[in-house]
């Protein structure tokens, strides 16, 4: 049977915080702005481009926010090479996904250009069958559904640290795995399973995906 594991980058995967804080910072100094807190700024990481916009530009100014996140990209041309890491076990994780005959998605609101810049400094992206860019207007659902249909799996699973990752799992029907390590732990309440270390994904991800398998029509009932 396939199976396709999907995951989220800021918080699942990388410990994003490390380098686009500083980079946020930055930005908000040469653009002028007023320092914000890091717990508003934390909401930046793993957003929407319409969320973040609001944030960074309250009035509704997209100049501004373009100016912004222009810095920001700047920015984290430094601040990645230097303090991007991945989560303790994540490597070792998804090389034992893999191992075991899933196919590994990448599923982020993030632009490729970034989540390939990341995925590469932190020495992932060769471990992905699939770093896919959304199109214009579309959210994190509608890109999670086209690696669906891209891929037609048999069992798949929906990896990640936000509401919108739960969302996106939610809308296509397949199972979300809550990272309780990552950025936003409170945002993964109701997750069909919650890890604490990404030591722990091999094993969510099975139970998860046998149990849909055993939902199928004609299945042999799992083995406890």
């Amino acid at each position: 049977m396939n199976k396709l594991a999907a995951f989220d980058l800021d918080g699942t995967l990388s410990q994003s915080d490390r380098f686009l804080l500083p980079a946020y910072r930055r930005a908000l100094e040469l653009t002028g702005r007023a320092p914000l807190p890091d717990s508003l700024l934390m909401t930046l990481i793993g957003g929407t481009a319409a969320d973040n916009a609001r944030v960074i530009s309250p009035d509704g100014s997209a100049e501004k926010y373009e100016e912004f996140n222009f810095h920001v990209v700047q920015a984290i041309r430094e601040t990645i090479p230097k303090l991007a890491r991945a989560y303790p076990g994540v490597e070792e994780s998804l090389r034992e996904l893999r191992r075991r005959g899933y196919k590994i998605y990448l599923c982020s609101n993030a632009r490729r250009e970034y989540t390939d810049l990341v995925l590469g400094q932190i020495g992932l992206l060769p471990l992905f069958d699939g770093t896919p860019d959304g199109r214009v207007g579309w959210d994190k659902p509608r890109l999670l559904a086209h690696i669906l249909e891209t891929e037609r799996p048999g069992a798949a699973v929906m990896v990640g640290d936000r509401h919108f990752d739960r969302t996106a799992a939610r809308e296509n029907g397949v199972p979300f795995i809550g990272c309780l390590y990552g950025l936003f732990p409170e945002e993964v309440a109701g997750a069909d399973a919650e890890i604490k270390s990404a030591d722990e994904l091999p094993g969510a991800v099975e139970r998860l995906t046998a149990r849909q398998a055993s939902a199928r029509p004609g299945a042999a009932p799992v083995q406890r």
